[in-house]
């Protein structure tokens, strides 16, 4: 079969499934992709914090995932190269931990990974950011790292896989995969069947939902996460912060984002960490600060049982090919790649 005549059914059109989708079609393949939702992310990603870079993790914590996330890194160049100016809301990263010792540790733990990073004192921080109201007295410098707004990515490589021919069914929901002698033939959808001759899954937990319609269990895990978006006129800060006990970025659209951790009491918790999250920043960032909360959302996000991307061909099933992840936006664009490169290989 050639690449030209490959029909790919995509399920899922958060930043994963987007990616396979473009890479896919970019290389000649027939690519229709099926999002339940009326726009673009409309599942995990469109809660995802967008920071792409280390500066939220150390490599001794997890040397795998770190190494995982900094191979992945090098892959946004190469989608800007071919799709123009990525939305990106802000560049490099100041990070400050609770005492100046645990702060020069960071730094030189990041730097022996290979990660460029530098220490600096508080007047190069109050420079950088002159609306913090106590900089930290020393702080690390991330210039690499950056945020991205992860529903206008997704939005950005699907209108760039239609723009090659892709076909995006919006609210569209895939209800199972068809199969016959035990091979995937396509999904069925409310509308009927959609023949394919290979189905992705990349919809994140409900990935294992779809796969259980074809008899096979994907080994997915879900854990919760917070994203808190406030309004800020004018916006505060211009990089991304973590110090304080806080996450923070500015948004494009001027506001400000965080993300935290699900409070032990679950959903009934929120409201408790919205004020808390609230009066940190208004701790943080110099009067007069007026802040209104836009949204606080507990999601999900869908990763492996050891943390590990799952990618590739299902076993049992041929043809049926399953990718799942977290971070899911920063591994997004080199998944895409590697996944669109195993379907075509085997074709």
């Amino acid at each position: 079969m050639s690449v030209r005549t490959l029909r790919v059914v995509v399920v899922g059109g958060g930043v994963i499934g987007a990616a396979v989708a473009w890479y896919l079609v970019r290389a000649g393949a027939r690519v229709t992709l099926f999002e339940r939702g009326a726009v673009p992310a409309c599942g995990a990603t469109r809660w995802s914090y967008g920071w792409v870079g280390t500066g939220s993790t150390l490599p001794s914590e997890n040397p795998a995932r770190f190494a995982l996330v900094q191979a992945a890194l090098p892959e946004f160049s190469t989608l800007q190269k071919a799709l123009g100016p990525l939305p990106v809301a802000a560049r490099g990263a100041l990070v400050w931990l609770e005492s100046e010792t645990e702060t020069t540790a960071f730094v030189a733990e990041q730097r022996a990974a290979g990660v460029r990073i530098e220490e600096i004192g508080r007047a190069a921080v109050e420079a950088m950011e002159p609306g913090l109201a106590k900089p930290p007295a020393l702080a690390a410098w991330m210039p690499d790292d950056f945020a991205v707004e992860p529903i206008e990515l997704t939005a950005q490589l699907l209108s760039a896989a239609q723009a090659l021919g892709a076909c995006v069914r919006y609210g569209c929901q895939v209800e199972s995969v068809e199969t016959r002698n035990g091979r995937c033939t396509g999904v069925h959808t409310p509308a009927g069947a959609v023949p394919a001759d290979v189905v992705v899954l990349a919809n994140a937990a409900s990935a294992g939902q779809l796969a259980a319609t074809a008899g096979v269990r994907l080994q997915i895990v879900e854990k919760p996460a917070v994203l808190l978006q406030f309004a800020s006129s004018p916006c505060p800060i211009k990089h991304m912060l973590y110090g304080q006990g806080l996450e923070l970025r500015p948004s494009r659209s001027g506001g400000l984002v965080s993300a935290a951790d699900l409070p032990d009491t679950g959903k009934n918790g929120l409201p408790e960490l919205e004020a808390r999250t609230a009066s940190a920043i208004a701790e943080l960032i110099k009067p007069p600060l007026q802040l209104a909360t836009v949204s606080v959302r507990s999601a999900m996000r869908a990763m492996t049982l050891d943390g590990a991307p799952l990618r590739g061909f299902v076993d049992s099933v041929p043809s049926l090919y399953a990718v799942v992840a977290h971070p899911g936006v920063i591994l997004a664009p080199q998944l895409g790649r590697l996944a669109a490169g195993d379907i075509l290989a085997s074709s």
